[in-house]
Parts: structure tokens; sequence; C-alpha cells
């Protein structure tokens, strides 16, 4: 760079001598405009240069996608990105494709389990993708869910953290689906009612307004409810392949967190497990209320942008959500009682390694100030998240003290 910059004055120098020796007239002037220029190229070369990112897009194709389970160590990568990389990733819901709801085009014809026609979806309006994976791509594992992946993303090794940016969300069809199982939700063998196996609404999307047309079964005018589209299940590979075999709970490497937070516009940071970080995703969401109580969310296909940044110097064992406004403390155990808990020391500790709080001050200050909801409670492995408001901390941010 300093070499450039003397060739530079160097050139300069020429420039001007040889206007000068052409004649006074207007020489000044015109040096003044080459100096201008050439002091803008000076500041060019010597700001930062990093490489230019690239934007991907990954189709959910058969070949693209699993369907039950989470990717192993040893899964082959149908991508490779550098850090900074954006990634366009279609997802696919499996809501109206599972062994449940039969034949997927009477299924959305019939607008769910049982009928309500007021829902109803014709053959033209389903998505081609999920009508292909429920044809072409087997059914490995227990869970429902259709993930796309994975991305190798280089120079991510184990102790390093990930961060998947929610760059955008576009909606891919227009529907959604709400499902209540048997033995499932947070009233298991209540409802559906009459035992019933399964309940599904289809829901109509209006992607334009963001809201879901909910259709009620008794002659009463349908609701809307407004959408906050996110993706359900990201994630890394975990190194160990039992974690993997069942895409439903969530766990350290992230998976199925089911945070409606984790929209458009937030991050969350994963510990990497295995080299190459290996992202996933999938479960795509319109929208979902905290507790997801009857089992799902409106489960719709979406198309999300990422960015995919590797952290070397942030030290995490366990994932971590951030919006433009709020930290997002996630606690994460079969037990809720015991997510409350991981919840609230994962508060303790972003109060204390990014605000400089103590513990205990930051324990009381949580108690008046912090709200924890129950993320969900139908994945086995239940959450709790933390939303803790950046503004609150803003006198600490700026590193005021006390004298």
């Amino acid at each position: 760079m300093k070499r450039s910059k003397e060739l530079l004055v160097q050139w300069q120098y020429n420039i001007l001598l040889q206007i000068k020796a052409r004649g006074e007239r207007h020489w000044q002037l015109i040096a003044g405009v080459i100096g201008i220029m050439l002091l803008c190229l000076t500041a060019v070369l010597s700001s930062p240069v990093s490489a230019a990112s690239r934007t991907y897009k990954v189709l959910s194709t058969s070949e693209n996608v699993i369907w039950g389970e989470l990717f192993k160590p040893d899964s082959r990568p149908i991508l490779r990105v550098k850090s900074g990389d954006r990634i366009i990733m279609q997802t696919v819901s499996h809501e109206g494709i599972l062994p449940d709801q039969g034949d997927t085009v009477a299924f959305f014809a019939q607008g769910g389990i049982p009928q309500n026609t007021k829902s109803a979806i014709s053959k033209s309006q389903i998505l081609p993708d999920q009508t292909r994976v429920k044809a072409a791509v087997k059914k490995t594992g227990p869970g429902p869910h259709v993930i796309t992946g994975p991305v190798y993303v280089e120079g991510a090794q184990p102790g390093d953290v990930l961060e998947i940016k929610t760059i955008g969300i576009d909606y891919r069809s227009p529907y959604g689906v709400i499902s209540n199982r048997h033995s499932k939700g947070a009233l298991p063998n209540e409802y559906p009612i009459n035992n019933a196996p399964v309940y599904s609404k289809v829901i109509a999307i209006d992607a334009r307004r963001e809201v879901g047309i909910f259709q009620l079964e008794n002659n009463l005018p349908p609701l809307e409810i407004p959408l906050r589209p996110f993706i359900g299940l990201m994630g890394v590979v975990p190194a160990n392949r039992e974690e993997a075999a069942n895409s439903i709970p969530p766990g350290n490497y992230g998976g199925n967190v089911d945070i409606q937070l984790l929209g458009r516009g937030s991050s969350l940071y994963l510990p990497v497990q295995v080299p190459g970080a290996l992202f996933y995703s999938g479960d795509p969401h319109c929208a979902q209320g905290n507790g997801e109580v009857a089992l799902t969310a409106i489960e719709c296909s979406l198309t999300p942008t990422f960015e995919l940044i590797v952290h070397k110097n942030m030290k995490r064992n366990t994932p971590m959500g951030e919006t433009k406004d709020a930290w997002i403390a996630i606690g994460l155990d079969k037990d809720l009682d015991e997510a409350m808990k991981k919840s609230v020391r994962e508060y303790l500790d972003i109060a204390s390694e990014k605000y400089g709080m103590t513990k205990q001050d930051a324990l009381l200050f949580g108690s008046a100030a912090i709200d924890f909801d129950v993320s969900q409670v139908v994945d086995i492995v239940k959450g709790i998240h933390g939303t803790i408001p950046k503004q609150l901390f803003r006198e600490l941010k700026q590193g005021k003290r006390l004298q």
C-alpha cells in the first residue's frame, strides 16, 4: 500500500510537469482537478479491502432435502460458501404431505381435516415441491420436517460460532396449515376432541397484507392472524450422530428451536460442532404464538435469505439470539423448569459479558425488567427464551461509571 501511494505521488508530479511545459494557460485549474481525482483514488486504495461476498440460491429439490431427521457429520454438502456469503434457501412445509393427512390434493381441496370448504386450496395452487418431496423423498426419521442442506462454511471449525443472520423471508405459497394431533400438543389426550387422530386447518395466506385467514368451524366470521414469518429450524450438524436421528428436539446445535423472534433482521448464534458447520434449515412458519400449544404454528413454505458469518473469538456452548432491539437468552431442556434456569443463566452471562454487570445485580434487575417466555412445549425438548431489550442498558453501553 505504501508503494502504491509513492507511485501515485510520482505520477501526479510528472503530469503537472508535462502540463506546465506545454503552456501556463489554465494549467493551475487542470492540475487542481487532476489533483482532486488522484486524492480520491488514493483514498480508495487506502481503504481496507475485503473479498466480495457472494449470493447463492439453493433449491428445495429432492436431492437437496431430507425428511424426518437431521444431517450427520458425514453428510455430503450441497454447497460450499465463505463467511459473509448469502444463501437464498428454499424450504418446504411438511404439513399437507404427512401420512395422517392422506392424499395431498384431496386434503387441500377439502380445506383440511375435517372438511372446511371455505379454506379450500385448488390443485393448481399447491406448491409443486411439496408433492415432489412426498413422491420422491424417503422419510428416514421420526420427525415431520423437510430440511434443506447441508451447506459447508469454509473456515468454520469446532469451537467457532456460526452466526445465521436472516436477511429476508419471502412467501412461496398462498396457504399454510395448523395441526393438532392426538397425544401431542400442550393438552395431549384431551384434543383433538372425540379422540380424532388429527385436526388440521388450512389457512389462506394474504402475502400483500401479511395476514392469515382463519376460518372457524361453527359459521362465525373468519379471523385474521398477523403474519410474522420465521424459520423454525436452523442448525449446524451435531457431532453426536444420535442427536441427529430425529428432527424434532432442538439442542446446542440449534435445530427446531421454534422462537418467533428469529424472523427478518435477526441472528441466531450456534457453536460449531463439526468442520464446515454444515448449516441447514426447515420448518418454515408464517406465524406462531409463544408455546405453540396445538402442536404446530401456521406451517407454510418460505424462501429465507441467510447470511452466514463465522466468529473465531466468540465463545459459546449454547444457542443465543439477537434482534435489532434485543438479545435472546435461550434455554432448552426436556424439563421446563430446567429450561427456565438455563435461559436465566444465559441472560446473566449476557448482562455480565456485554454490559459489565455482576450476575447478582443482573438477577435482581431481570426480576423487575426482563420477560421470559415459553418458546414451545411440543418438541420433546422444551424451550424458554428471555428477551433482553438493549435500550435498558443504554447507560452501560456508553461506558458511564460513577465517580
